[in-house]
């Protein structure tokens, strides 16, 4: 996984390797597949969203950017009962709305499209760029739901893979985090600085009080629960053995996020495959059991009053199966860029004594 960041002189290969050719594709073939997934992903968002009246995940944001623009308070005039009305508080930050000003001048239902097509692009780019094995990642209950709902996740995920993208990181920092934190390139680390501090000086000089709206909009809501903090959560934790390991933390930090319990924060993790089987078990596993529940598990069940059933159910089909799949890999590799700073620090501390 993370493949930007391993030192890679020769192309690494899928060691299983892979059932239609020879895992090793072309520029131009990597092109195609890009552009055909997110073709798709972004017919699925524009057509479910246009069952909404054009709406998905993604239009609150275009509108609190328009809002920006135009001087005002997005989180006085975006949520429950509020001008413009959504099931939940506009829980972004605002740096969020600036990054996605540039999709404003598209209408919102278009915009949603096109912010999903763009996002399935670069991590179809990203996760092809050794080999063809972590396709299995697409046809997820994950994938498919982020796409649907117009999700950060597949941009967020792309940044595995892709260091530049970090420039948007704090767009959606509990999704984000886990990336710069387990990363071993530093090139990822200095985009999220940079673009963190361009984002933020920005939406501090459209909103300047914006912290205080989005902190207190965050205290009244009670659905962000980290999976560590969760019945059985604890048991991710016991992928730190595997201390050595960049997916290890990107797996650890991810169950400490505040988030909900939907299939879309399961895409990340996904990425942790390295070879087809792995993708396949990954993707398979965790997208029947979403499917089981949706099929056997009756509606009036299946509410926010239940989200910790939910919550388990994401904990125990995405992250558990993650973990395992770390755990049986040697406790070397490469490893997060804070590791090699505390291993600098200390090698130049003996060598001064």
């Amino acid at each position: 996984m993370m493949v930007e960041s391993q030192a890679n002189p020769a192309r690494m290969q899928n060691v299983e390797g892979f059932p239609w050719g020879d895992n090793n594709p072309t520029v131009g073939e990597r092109i195609v597949v890009a552009l055909v997934l997110a073709v798709t992903a972004a017919a699925l968002n524009y057509f479910r969203a246009a069952e909404k009246g054009g709406m998905s995940d993604f239009t609150p944001l275009w509108y609190g950017a328009r809002i920006l623009l135009h001087g005002q308070n997005p989180y006085l005039l975006i949520g429950p009962g509020r001008l413009i009305e959504t099931p939940t508080p506009l829980v972004y930050p605002a740096p969020a709305f600036v990054s996605v000003i540039p999709l404003t001048f598209l209408n919102f239902h278009v915009a949603g499209a096109v912010f999903v097509f763009l996002s399935t692009a670069l991590l179809a780019w990203g996760i092809t760029v050794d080999g063809w094995h972590r396709l299995p990642i697409f046809p997820s209950v994950a994938f498919l739901t982020s796409a649907q709902l117009g999700q950060w996740s597949i941009l967020m995920t792309a940044a595995l893979f892709i260091p530049a993208i970090a420039l948007v990181a704090v767009a959606k920092p509990q999704a984000s985090l886990p990336i710069i934190g387990s990363t071993s390139s530093r090139r990822t680390v200095i985009a999220a600085v940079v673009g963190g501090l361009i984002l933020v000086a920005t939406s501090f000089l459209l909103l300047p009080d914006w912290p205080r709206e989005w902190l207190k909009l965050i205290g009244s809501t009670d659905y962000f629960t980290p999976p560590i903090l969760r019945f059985g959560g604890v048991l991710v934790a016991l992928v730190l053995i595997r201390w050595r390991r960049q997916e290890a933390w990107l797996i650890f930090i991810a169950a400490c996020m505040p988030q909900t319990w939907y299939p879309y924060n399961g895409l990340l993790l996904l990425a942790v495959a390295a070879t087809y089987r792995e993708a396949c078990v990954l993707s398979l596993f965790s997208s029947a059991s979403w499917m089981a529940v949706y099929l056997f598990v009756p509606g009036e069940m299946r509410s926010e009053q239940t989200r910790a059933t939910w919550s388990a159910v994401l904990l125990a089909t995405s992250y558990l199966p993650a973990v395992i799949i770390v755990l049986r890999r040697p406790n070397r590799g490469p490893s997060p860029w804070f590791l090699g700073m505390v291993q600098e620090i200390t090698l130049s501390s003996h060598a001064k004594s």
